[in-house]
């Protein structure tokens, strides 16, 4: 599943015209180019009925948008969010039913010094999808 909304999110013209391919599955690497974003599943579990797996399964994703401003940071992460929020269909082989923006935060994120003082806006999406 992460996969197919990585290919979803490189796929969205407003996404790779801010990241291209610098879109990370768990950690951005040290000193890497920005604007940026990470993506990692914080949890899932599949959807369970009397008769076992019902073939749903739902997780919570956090995508981190990484920029040296908050604009950077933020306008990065409106584009995500364009590309994600109330998505329901195929992408990257997998059947998503519906995925939706739970919470959104910003942070600053200090280094050693002001050339290492980076922008940081996480979302976090709720993805309904099929198994």
């Amino acid at each position: 599943m992460e996969e197919a909304l990585i290919a979803r999110l490189l796929a969205a013209p407003g996404v790779a015209a801010m990241v291209g391919p610098r879109l990370y599955p768990g950690r951005r690497p040290q000193a890497s180019a920005l604007p940026a974003a990470t993506l990692i599943r914080i949890s899932g579990a599949p959807v369970y009925t009397d008769q076992g797996e019902a073939g749903l399964a739902s997780a919570r994703v956090q995508i981190d948008c990484w920029g040296e401003s908050y604009a950077a940071a933020k306008l990065t992460a409106r584009a995500v969010i364009a590309a994600l929020s109330a998505f329901a269909g195929l992408a990257g082989g997998v059947t998503f039913q519906n995925i939706l923006l739970d919470a959104e935060r910003d942070f600053s994120e200090g280094g050693s010094n002001a050339a290492d003082y980076l922008f940081r806006t996480t979302l976090d999406f709720i993805v309904w999808h099929q198994t």
